[in-house]
């Protein structure tokens, strides 16, 4: 049987010029948005703005005369995941310095040709790299703060710990989601007599990673079926959820108690606990995107077309 992951790489694409976020500031309250994230408005005028200088600059392909909707998704995108950075940022008692700004600027100077850039596409480029030096600067939150964030949504902290059954029926998947148990070790041992995935006799059903109980939520984003990865986003801690119907079938997800994986957990934010915070606040963020563009799907933290 297939894996749960799905082989998928997401492509860098060419549009955005190298970048992943556009670090913007907010749209005035009589400007049309384009997105909005926990009520901080981009405006439709930023994106359009940023669209044409791009353009103009040779970064994105036009097709008879207009910028195809994946590149406009793309940089809306980008311009969401800007506004996040920010936000993250303020959280953590963390922003963006004239040090990190000048730090870009040099560095921009000696590898990239911005000739025909404008200006204020310039600013965008620094304010970028400057937001994603900023982030290093974030302290990963001590052991009863990640507990609470993770009790409230689990996938706030940019780590996934989960366990599922998949099986071939909803009937199946709903006669297992009755007799899950209270504990993890309930749920492993159905796994281990139900679940069709490989090995699921030894993992319990439990997705890890090399060596670790958890696996960073931008692994769930970029390879895992999508409708997978929205229930599991969606589930609790310690309670079964589900059925959850995949392209492998029908599964039931239990995300496990943080007790359980406390100490996976502050491994994996020990590494870069910036890029995994930011992954996490964004996947739990409300974000809502003008129809024109498409819609936010957290599954992929990217927005898509309608």
């Amino acid at each position: 049987m297939k894996s749960i992951k799905k082989l998928r790489i997401r492509r860098v694409t060419a549009v955005l010029c190298g970048l992943t976020f556009l670090v913007l500031g907010c749209a005035s309250a009589t400007t049309i948005s384009a997105a909005e994230i926990n009520n901080k408005r981009i405006s439709r005028d930023e994106l359009e703005l940023t669209l044409t200088e791009l353009s103009d600059a040779g970064q994105t392909p036009i097709v008879d005369g207009e910028v195809k909707g994946d590149t406009a998704r793309s940089v809306l995108t980008a311009l969401v995941q800007g506004q996040a950075t920010l936000q993250l940022l303020d959280i953590y008692g963390q922003s963006i310095t004239d040090a990190d700004r000048d730090a870009v600027r040099s560095a921009l100077s000696q590898n990239t040709d911005t000739s025909e850039f404008t200006e204020h596409l310039k600013n965008l480029i620094v304010n970028l790299n400057a937001g994603t030096i900023a982030l290093t600067r974030v302290v990963a939150p001590d052991a009863k703060k990640a507990a609470e964030m993770y009790e409230r949504a689990p996938a706030s902290l940019g780590v996934m710990c989960v366990r599922h059954i998949v099986v071939k029926t909803l009937d199946e998947a709903n006669n297992l989601l009755g007799k899950v148990g209270a504990t993890s070790e309930d749920f492993a041992t159905l796994a281990g007599k139900f679940s069709f995935e490989p090995n699921a006799k030894q993992s319990g059903g439990a997705l890890t990673g090399a060596d670790n109980a958890c696996m960073k939520l931008s692994e769930y984003q970029t390879s895992f079926d999508a409708d997978f990865t929205a229930g599991a986003l969606q589930a609790k801690p310690g309670i079964a959820s589900g059925p959850i119907k995949s392209s492998f079938g029908y599964h039931i997800i239990y995300v496990r108690p943080f007790v359980e994986v406390a100490a996976d957990i502050s491994t994996l934010l020990a590494t870069d606990p910036g890029e995994l915070l930011l992954t996490g606040f964004i996947a739990t963020s409300k974000i809502n995107i003008d129809s024109a563009y498409g819609r936010w799907n957290a599954a992929s933290g990217s927005i898509i077309a309608n």
